[in-house]
């Protein structure tokens, strides 16, 4: 299968460049309109119907339209999908570009705006970006459509894994304040993390800082920002972290990963007040996105399953459980183990995963 991860290289912008991304948005902008009034949903229709009208307002290359065209079509669907009344708007600079735009050569792009009229970019990066460009050019990696906005370039490559058939799984439970993963073997890996305790902190920083509100707008919402940014950045990093060594435990064993399908679980929550704030603060999809891409790119699979009952149901009679001290649970059967680890192996158990409990409760 094909992986893709889209990694962000600075560049310094220019007067060419900015008049570039606000003509494309004109562009998304006028796509829109036209295919909004004529309620068009099909992509060739739209590019068929606007392509005239376009070639007279901007006269780049024709493979701009197609790009606006996409993103158009994207934009009236997810407006839709919301139920929301009138029509989307392009307000942000930025623009996508096919390989048919665009050559790239590691520390620049050259960008074709008009037959022989090239814009070239000149890409600044650490050695993060670094060990994917030197992949690209040993011909380990492709890369895809670039995204260009006022101050990064999205470069993504793609990278074709075979993705390994393992010998064992082993099932990964998030949670607010940890991780803990098991396997068949045993294997127990509980990670303990700090997300919360970032969270909260900020919520707290922020709850101050509204107070300033009615009597200084301008500096609250500088501060507002200065910590909301800070807030993502420590919960972003954190979350690479955590997911870099669950990777590496299930790489170094040669396990498939299973984690459960959480979609849609906030807008199951009603806890009251306090417990819906930390519960819609909780970076799970984050967390496992991050550990879907890293696995993958390493040759690991993942899968998802269930999440219903994984906590409250006996894996060995499949009765209710019931709490037994601070996270224990315990069934009429005599089973009796940490809530994460019970998930865990009732994720297992889904999987048709045969599980020692015996030695994952002397583990």
């Amino acid at each position: 299968m094909e992986c893709v991860l889209g990694v962000p290289f600075g560049y310094e912008p220019n007067e060419e460049v900015r008049k570039l991304l606000e003509d494309f948005r004109d562009m998304v902008n006028f796509c829109i309109d036209y295919a909004y009034r004529r309620r068009i949903t099909s992509y060739a229709k739209l590019r068929k119907g606007v392509y005239e009208e376009w070639k007279r307002r901007w006269g780049y290359s024709t493979h701009f339209c197609h790009s606006a065209c996409k993103i158009a079509l994207a934009m009236l669907k997810t407006y839709r999908k919301k139920h929301k009344e009138g029509k989307p708007e392009a307000k942000k600079l930025f623009m996508q570009l096919d390989p048919q735009l665009y050559k790239f050569y590691g520390d620049s792009i050259r960008i074709s705006v008009r037959p022989r009229k090239f814009i070239f970019v000149k890409l600044r990066y650490g050695e993060y970006q670094r060990k994917f460009v030197d992949a690209w050019r040993e011909g380990k990696l492709k890369v895809g459509e670039i995204t260009v906005n006022e101050t990064k370039v999205i470069v993504p490559f793609k990278k074709v894994v075979d993705l390994q058939d393992p010998s064992d799984w082993i099932a990964i439970d998030v949670n607010e304040s940890n991780v803990t993963a098991v396997s068949s073997n045993p294997h127990v890996l509980r990670i303990e993390h700090d997300l919360r305790t970032i969270h909260t902190t900020y919520f707290n920083i922020r709850r101050r800082i509204q107070k300033l509100a009615k009597r200084k707008p301008k500096t609250a919402r500088r501060l507002l920002r200065k910590y909301s940014g800070r807030e993502k950045a420590r919960a972003r990093d954190l979350c690479h972290k955590i997911s870099r060594a669950i990777v590496d435990f299930a790489k170094r064993h040669g396990f498939g990963i299973i984690m459960e399908d959480l979609k849609g679980i906030r807008e199951r929550m009603n806890c009251g007040r306090m417990l819906n704030r930390r519960l819609h603060s909780w970076n799970f999809r984050r967390l496992q996105f991050y550990v879907e891409y890293k696995a993958k790119l390493e040759g690991l699979p993942v899968v998802y399953v269930n999440p219903r009952g994984t906590s409250s149901l006996c894996p060995v009679c499949g009765g209710r459980l019931a709490p037994n001290g601070r996270r224990r649970m315990k069934c009429g059967c005599g089973y009796e183990d940490d809530r994460d680890v019970t998930a865990c192996i009732n994720m297992l158990r889904m999987r048709g995963v045969p599980l020692p409990l015996k030695a994952i409760n002397e583990a």
